[in-house]
């Protein structure tokens, strides 16, 4: 066997065991660090704008998701009158 071939296996191996590990670190640090920006956000934005902000970032998900609110307009229904006739 060559020595490149025994260096692509070793290497092989050694990613096949190291990689797993890896994601799960990082798959916990985003977290660490999510919970961290969210912490930040909350000491950075006064108590009474946070209300505003939520709602304002929700009404952005549902415009980006295509929900966009059609214009409200009147729409004529027959009264009792006319259905007693």
């Amino acid at each position: 066997m060559a020595l490149k071939d025994s260096l692509r296996l070793r290497l092989e191996k050694l990613a096949g065991g190291v990689v797993p590990q890896l994601r799960d670190s990082l798959g916990d640090l985003r977290k660490r660090l999510d919970d961290l920006n969210c912490s930040l956000a909350n000491r950075a934005c006064p108590e009474d704008r946070r209300s505003r902000v939520s709602e304002l970032s929700l009404q952005e998900k549902a415009q980006q998701a295509g929900q966009n609110r059609p214009a409200l307009r009147a729409v004529k229904t027959a009264g009792k009158a006319s259905r007693e006739k």
